[in-house]
């Protein structure tokens, strides 16, 4: 009688758990002061030979208005290879491309100095090799006959941690020619980390993109150095996996970036596949 009264309370207490997590509340969060001087950077150095890019802005308390962008800033990069000056693009202010194409190199650390207002932000980022991978895999909706993606890639793994960009196209398959950009594209992005987190096990339900047969898919993995990694893992903490049954409290976010700025900076070698979606199966992908 006594074994039963226990289990009793502790199925109890589990309901007690699951029914105070459910409730939801809504709550004002007053906004660091401290943040509204910071500059905001977002950028990656590929492996890639390519213009590169470096996007600035500053904070702000609407997310359903644009940033404010950076205008007018100095910003380079540098490593052994040598110095590699920025501009803005007249078009998009706050974006900054390389005035020449050039690619990262494994192994390599890269510099970037940031000169704005008076102030000078700097931030360093190794890159990390390259690695091989399985391409994604999907299945057959029942209801739609549309397809969806079911695997990505492990969301743990202790020593390769990963980003996955994928790109689905299906603006040339027929009946969907004449639709709009955003009704026939899609992009989405996965990552692979070396921590696991219960906000990430019992996280929201992400939003379930269908696309049809003769869709092309580009899947793109980026390596992550430990530092990119443990950013990327707080900000999920604060977005993605909030609103789940084990929501984290909110904290600052890590950056790499020195003085005034936020964000993060960072390297990353480019591995990429490409497929073309087939109701028989996958046609055999490509990549680099």
């Amino acid at each position: 009688m006594k074994m039963k009264h226990i289990l009793r309370i502790r199925a109890l207490a589990f309901v007690l758990i699951f029914l105070l997590a459910s409730c939801e509340k809504a709550v004002d969060w007053p906004l660091d002061g401290m943040m509204q001087d910071r500059i905001i950077v977002e950028g990656i150095i590929t492996n890639e030979n390519k213009i590169q890019e470096i996007k600035l802005s500053l904070p702000f308390k609407n997310p359903n208005e644009p940033a404010p962008v950076v205008s007018g800033a100095g910003v380079q990069v540098s490593s052994a290879d040598g110095v590699f000056l920025f501009s803005e693009d007249p078009d998009q202010p706050g974006l900054y491309r390389s005035e020449q194409p050039f690619r990262g190199l494994p192994g390599r650390t890269y510099t970037l100095l940031i000169s704005y207002g008076g102030e000078i932000i700097t931030a360093k980022a190794p890159m990390t090799t390259g690695q091989d991978f399985v391409f994604l895999k999907y299945a057959r909706d029942p209801e739609t006959k549309l397809f969806r993606i079911i695997w990505v890639a492990n969301t743990y793994n202790a020593k390769r941690a990963a980003m996955y960009e994928i790109l689905l196209d299906w603006s040339e398959v027929a009946g969907y020619e004449h639709l709009e950009a955003h009704e026939t594209r899609a992009r989405l992005i996965y990552y692979t980390l070396p921590t696991l987190d219960v906000s990430q096990i019992f996280a929201p339900p992400a939003e379930t993109v269908l696309f049809p047969s003769g869709t092309k898919i580009t899947e793109r993995r980026y390596s992550l150095a430990p530092e990119h990694a443990e950013y990327i893992r707080a900000l999920l903490l604060e977005t993605s996996w909030q609103g789940g049954y084990f929501s984290s409290a909110s904290a600052n976010l890590p950056t790499n970036l020195s003085s005034k700025g936020a964000g993060f900076f960072g390297a990353c070698a480019v591995t990429i596949k490409t497929g073309t979606v087939r109701l028989t199966g996958l046609s055999d992908p490509t990549g680099n």
